[in-house]
């Protein structure tokens, strides 16, 4: 913070000598804090921002993709160079990066690496350190999760992890609650953990989700069977609370936190005897957009249910309909006999 005359005067210093050599002294210390950031982490910084104001990353993936362009740039560069030689970002340098990064990463971590460097090679170009973008001299590198057929719920088995709540205890009320919202509306754990009072207009019978994954705010319809269980669970489980939230604890009743609505989530499947391998919260979101996908629901509207940014990430889902496949498949070419 530079400091000006007229601001200073009035703490009682007298002489205009003194003033002169404050102000400069604040200006000569700030230009040396300015000067003694390294290179690699102006950028970074600057590369951050973008990210969060420009491209509406959540901080989460921001601080991901910044830890993957750390590890590229502290490779070409020394940590606390003095200066940044942009020309030694070539595509040869990306390639051997690469490379060696797939003696000691497994292939789905490879392919975050990929993904984060061309997004760091595409933001260089944007800024003109690079006169041209790189980043297609990084390989596409498969994702084992994105090739596999995915893993989902049948009808039987979610009415089953459904009638397991079928108690009248504040507890079963509250989790049949939380555990129908994760099952028809699809969401993240975070987003059931943050939703709040405010965020269910009863009226127009609709959920807001705000400070979603996308930084964008969401509104899902309420189906009048989360509704009823969720009047149910305000009326006659909640503890009475100063916090907004609407699933709390019952004993203090603080905020639920997102691993403790894992826990629950997670414990019920095994207690009802789901063998699926990744039990909790994130199967019941798959398993709402693949049976939404099977009733005939587009992929462009199960996706904005989902709050994803990008229809790639739920192209996956088209797997599962089985049908539209069966038409869409060439048929076996059959031997033909002379």
């Amino acid at each position: 913070m530079l400091y000006s005359a007229d601001f200073i005067r009035p703490l009682g210093f007298r002489c205009p000598h003194n003033i002169e050599r404050l102000i400069q002294g604040a200006r000569i210390g700030a230009m040396k804090n300015i000067a003694s950031i390294p290179p690699i982490d102006s950028l970074l910084a600057d590369y951050q921002t973008h990210l969060l104001n420009n491209a509406g990353i959540a901080p989460s993936t921001c601080k991901r993709r910044a830890f993957y362009a750390r590890s590229f740039l502290t490779a070409q560069f020394k940590p606390k160079a003095s200066s940044l030689d942009f020309q030694r970002i070539t595509a040869k340098a990306l390639l051997s990066f690469v490379l060696e990064q797939t003696q000691t990463l497994s292939m789905n971590t490879m392919h975050t690496a990929a993904s984060c460097l061309r997004c760091f090679c595409r933001f260089l170009c944007l800024r003109g350190h690079l006169p041209n973008d790189v980043s297609q001299a990084i390989p596409r590198i498969g994702s084992h999760g994105r090739d596999q057929f995915p893993t989902y719920l049948s009808r039987q088995e979610v009415q089953r992890l459904l009638d397991s709540f079928s108690g009248h205890t504040p507890s079963d009320l509250r989790n049949y609650a939380a555990v129908l919202c994760l099952a028809k509306l699809g969401l993240r754990i975070g987003e059931l953990a943050r939703l709040a009072l405010d965020d269910i207009d009863w009226r127009t019978g609709t959920v807001r989700l705000a400070q979603t994954k996308s930084r964008r705010d969401r509104q899902l319809p309420l189906p009048a069977q989360v509704g009823r269980a969720l009047v149910r669970y305000l009326r006659q489980a909640r503890p009475d609370t100063r916090s907004r939230q609407v699933f709390v604890c019952l004993q203090d009743g603080k905020p639920l936190h997102p691993e403790s609505l894992a826990s629950m989530t997670k414990r019920a499947m095994a207690r009802v005897g789901i063998t699926a391998p990744r039990k909790g919260p994130h199967l019941l979101r798959k398993t709402l957009a693949s049976h939404l996908v099977q009733r005939g629901i587009t992929l462009k509207a199960v996706a904005d249910l989902l709050g994803h940014t990008h229809l790639n990430t739920t192209q996956i889902y088209a797997k599962v309909d089985l049908p539209l496949l069966k038409q869409v498949a060439m048929p076996w070419p059959k031997e033909v006999r002379r």
